[in-house]
Formats: C-alpha cells, structure tokens, sequence
C-alpha cells in the first residue's frame, strides 16, 4: 500500500495509508429511484415554480386585503 505526507494540526508531519482507487463504489452511484433522479435533475426548477406561486399568493392576499379595506370604508 502507499502511504502520504500528511500535516496534523499540531504541524508535525506523520505518513497516512492510502488505499488504492477503486475499493469503494462512489455513493452517488448508488441506484435511486426515478422520483429521487427527477427530484434532484429538476431541483432549481421546481424551486422556482414554487418561490413563484409564493410570490403570486402573496400578491394576491395584498390584493384581497386592499380590496375588503376598501370595502368597509364604504359601507
């Protein structure tokens, strides 16, 4: 096996292990399923649709409250 420098936080120097590449599968290749894959393609999508709808409710609850105000200083 090889081994490499590595610096501790103290500054000393000591030798590490390194184990050879390809031991371990990477952890994103772990198989998902089609709802996780599209979650994670489509991810900045949907928060966008979804800071969107937020920013339209909110609008529109302006909107509804001006309207009632304006409602009862009529009556």
């Amino acid at each position: 096996m090889k081994e490499k420098m590595v610096m501790s936080g103290a500054g000393e120097q000591c030798f590490q292990v390194v184990l050879p590449l390809g031991c371990w599968k990477p952890e994103y290749s772990k198989r998902q399923g089609v709802k996780g894959w599209r979650l994670k393609r489509y991810q900045k999508r949907i928060d966008t649709v979804l800071a969107g709808i937020a920013i339209g409710l909110m609008f529109l609850t302006g909107i509804w409250a001006f309207l009632t105000q304006l409602a009862e200083q009529l009556r």
